[in-house]
């Protein structure tokens, strides 16, 4: 009967007990612009000139509040870096580089197409190694849409710095002098829970500014803003929001 007893749920919880949580992660970025790109590069075929070279990396984290079980907001930060080369591109012989430092800072709204177990059971026979036997339903997937602001600084090399613009030129081909811009985030993502309180997830996102400058590069040709990928590793833990505010008024 101990046995029995021993062998049953040990642990549920609802959503309401799992409210919060933060994580850390690690982006990976591919940027696509004017350098390194094929000509009237666009979202279609953009897809042709992924390549290894133009991914760079950078660390990320942020902090998230379930509203219900299918919607909740998150605060995130990523920082790290951009870039691409020519070299092996359609306009080969320019030669253009560059090197983008970025911190990008957003308010994103999550909703789950699998949501979260309601209640995750965890089972125990006897306290035997290695006890943790199950978890219900530990796979989530999600979609998000957001906002937020990109402060970056662009390195273009001597090749791209030295560009004369042609004298019909409506702007500046050539600035790196801008510095922030808006960003719009959006993406899928997937969660897997390993542990009481511990998830991994992975999430794709295409992040959309509201610059060409990215890359300190616009050209007379070019028809569209830049815009990069974004893929983050991450690691998720739940803070117990019932026990930190169990005396609350604003717990609800």
């Amino acid at each position: 009967m101990v046995g029995l007893l021993s062998g049953s749920v040990l642990h549920a919880q609802t959503w309401k007990q799992n409210r919060l949580e933060v994580y850390i992660g690690v982006p990976v970025n591919h940027y696509f612009g004017d350098i390194g790109n094929s000509p009237n590069s666009n979202f279609i075929t953009s897809i042709k000139d992924i390549r290894i070279r133009a991914l760079r990396g950078g660390v990320g984290g942020g902090i998230g509040f379930k509203v219900n079980p299918f919607i909740s907001a998150q605060a995130s930060l990523n920082t790290g870096f951009l870039g691409n080369t020519d070299n092996g591109s359609y306009y080969s012989s320019r030669d253009y580089r560059f090197s983008t430092f970025y911190s990008e800072l957003t308010l994103k709204g999550i909703y789950y197409i699998i949501p979260e177990s309601q209640q995750n059971y965890y089972y125990r026979i006897m306290d035997l190694r290695g006890g943790l036997r199950h978890i219900n339903k530990p796979f989530s997937l999600y979609v998000f849409a957001g906002a937020g602001g990109l402060f970056f600084s662009a390195t273009p090399n001597e090749k791209l710095l030295s560009r004369t613009s042609p004298l019909e030129s409506p702007k500046p081909e050539v600035d790196d002098s801008k510095y922030f811009t808006l960003v719009i985030p959006v993406g899928v993502g997937a969660k897997y829970e390993f542990y009481p309180r511990f998830q991994i997830g992975v999430e794709l996102g295409a992040r959309y500014v509201a610059t060409d400058y990215l890359d300190a590069f616009s050209s007379v040709n070019s028809n569209y803003n830049d815009m990069y990928y974004t893929i983050n590793f991450n690691v998720y833990y739940k803070i117990p929001y019932q026990k930190l505010l169990k005396r609350s008024f604003l717990q609800f």
